[in-house]
Order: C-alpha cells, then structure tokens, then sequence
C-alpha cells in the first residue's frame, strides 16, 4: 500500500459529525486486525479483564516468543480521539511493537466520550495502570520496569498517568512512550493551522462547537487532559515522543518535549518529517510507516532493557537530513506523492 492510497483510507474512514460515530467505531474494529496482517505471527496473545475506575475493561497481551519471563512491559493506551479505537482497532500497533521490540504490550481500553464524560478516560488508564503494577506477575512483568504508553489520545492518557504518579504518589512508570500524543486541547499552534485540513485530522470536525470532542472542551485546562497546562512536570520518567511531519498535534508534542527537558526531564523527541497523524496503525502494510514504528520499536527494546533509560538533553531529531522545515503541501496528496 502507497502512503498516497494510506492517506486517502484514512481521509475516507473520518467521521464528519457525531452521527457517523459508530459506523465507525464498528469499522475500526474491523480493519485493524486486517491491517495487522501477518505482522507478530509469532506472538503468544491473550485476551485479559482488567478493573477501571467504574468496571471490568477488556485488555489484549502481546508476548514475544523469546521475551524473559518475567519481564519488562509496555501498558499501551490507543488513540481515537478519546471517542472511538479499542484492542482491536490497534491490533497493527501492539503487534508491531512487541514483535519488532521483543517487549510486552498490554493493550487496554478505556471508556469513550461522549457517553462516559471525562474524566472517566482518565479515571480508566490511570486503574489499568495501577492494577497492572499492583499484580505483575499476572502479566508477565517485572516490578519497577512496567513503561507507558500510546498514541494520539492514548498518548495523552499515558502521560497524564505518569502526571498522576508524581500528584498522588501511585506507581511511577518507568519509561513513557508518546507517539504523536494531544498534549494541549485547545492550545493555538502553527502545525495547527498548517495541517489542520486535509492531513487526517480536521480541527473544525474534533474541536468546533459540534465537534467530535466538544464534551472534553469544557476541560481544556485540567492537567488530566491538557498535560500541558500542568504547572509541575519536574520528576516525570524518562519519555519519548514522536511526531509528524504533517500532522497538526505536532507543535504541541514537541513544545511538551521542550517543556520536560526544561524541567531536567530525560527526553528525546523523534519528528519523521514526512510522515502524518496516524502512520504507526499503518506499519505492516506501508514501508515509510513501517520505518518508523520500527525505530520506535527499537527504542522501546533499548529503553526497557537498561535501569533506567537516559537521553541526554538534545533537539527533536529529523527523520533524515534535512535543513529546513517542510513547506506546507498545497494538498495532502501533494503531501505524500514523493512517498507513494
């Protein structure tokens, strides 16, 4: 599959209003293991219940054939705007990054808006994650090397959970993974304005007065949700960030790259110049996509193999040498041509 035809799938798939919600939620679902392929066919992969915040949540372990038992685990949270996704949708992502890290992944959902207000998202992966570390051997883990992570909201909901642990003295993550995370709901970013039609993600359709997430609006400000706005991130674990290219959330991810490394934070944040929001559920079927989550996946191997993971201060690193932004594409498939 070209990054053109990729582009255009997704463009497709998007809902434009809350009417067209579960159609899909349901198609998601389905495509995920599709696109999943044959990606990880070596994994052991078992459907687990875990306790949220208001009741049982179903949860899907990854195990490479070769991991150490027990062993270091990855709690990963998906990404769908916090209204749509789940184990199945992310099927591709958590394959990839088990098979290709030889980590576990622990894929769980979380109830959605609009029909369980926030912060029930929240209140959800912050119970996952203390279940998980409360009872590690259930899932095959070790103690103290159980990391977090997601992608887009799901991103945000991991690091919201490392957040919570320096609030609330709950179990600190040991390494956190944040792939093109929402850091800032309703922050006024250039990526924004750049991208923000035409690249996947319609800002008017997720954050206008009818928008997809206007629930959440409300709860801009509350550090639950914009991570951003939290007034002490000083003490948060050794994180990683990636973003797109062209994707709108990227300012934000990357202005929260800066605001960790401010504040002693180890971080290292990872732009692939050309990639868009949403490359990671596309790396078994699209070579650009691909390269990337496997160099995420590397990461995740590196990170989970030493106490603790360090990165020494730098700047958000180009997916290869280029010396200057990306002009802004006069269409997405201007965007991706090159690439197809």
């Amino acid at each position: 599959m070209s990054s053109r035809a990729v582009m255009r799938l997704i463009r497709n798939q998007m809902p434009t209003g809350l009417a067209q919600l579960e159609r899909l939620r349901t198609d998601s679902g389905r495509g995920g293991p599709i696109l999943a392929g044959r990606e990880g066919r070596d994994l052991r992969i078992s459907d687990y219940t875990v306790p949220g915040a208001a009741g049982p949540l179903r949860a899907r372990l990854y195990e490479p054939a070769a991991s150490p038992a027990p062993g270091p685990l990855l709690v990963f949270f998906h990404g769908g705007g916090w209204v749509l996704g789940g184990i199945d949708s992310h099927e591709p992502v958590c394959r990839f990054l088990a098979a290709r890290s030889g980590v576990r992944v622990l894929s769980a959902e979380y109830r959605l808006a609009p029909e369980d207000a926030f912060p029930a998202q929240f209140d959800d992966a912050a119970a996952v994650f203390r279940h998980v570390c409360a009872d590690p051997s259930r899932f095959g883990a070790v103690p103290g090397r159980i990391a977090v992570g997601g992608d887009s909201a799901g991103g945000n909901l991991a690091a919201a959970v490392a957040h919570a642990s320096l609030r609330t003295g709950a179990a600190r993550p040991a390494w956190t993974l944040l792939i093109y995370p929402a850091t800032d709901v309703l922050g006024d970013y250039p990526s924004r304005a750049a991208y923000g039609k035409g690249f996947v993600i319609d800002t008017d359709t997720w954050t206008g007065p009818e928008g997809l997430i206007a629930s959440l609006l409300p709860h801009a400000d509350d550090p639950r949700l914009s991570v951003m706005r939290d007034p002490d991130v000083a003490g948060l674990p050794p994180t990683y960030i990636a973003t797109g290219g062209f994707d709108p959330l990227r300012d934000e991810g990357e202005a929260y790259a800066e605001r960790l490394r401010e504040a002693g934070v180890d971080v290292k944040a990872r732009r692939f110049d050309r990639l868009f929001h949403g490359f990671a559920s596309f790396a078994p079927v699209e070579r650009h996509c691909g390269a990337a989550l496997d160099e995420i996946a590397q990461e995740l191997r590196t990170a989970m193999a030493t106490e603790p993971a360090k990165y020494a201060p730098q700047e958000p690193q180009p997916a290869e040498p280029a010396p200057h932004e990306p002009a802004a594409p006069e269409s997405t498939a201007d965007a991706v041509a090159e690439q197809g």
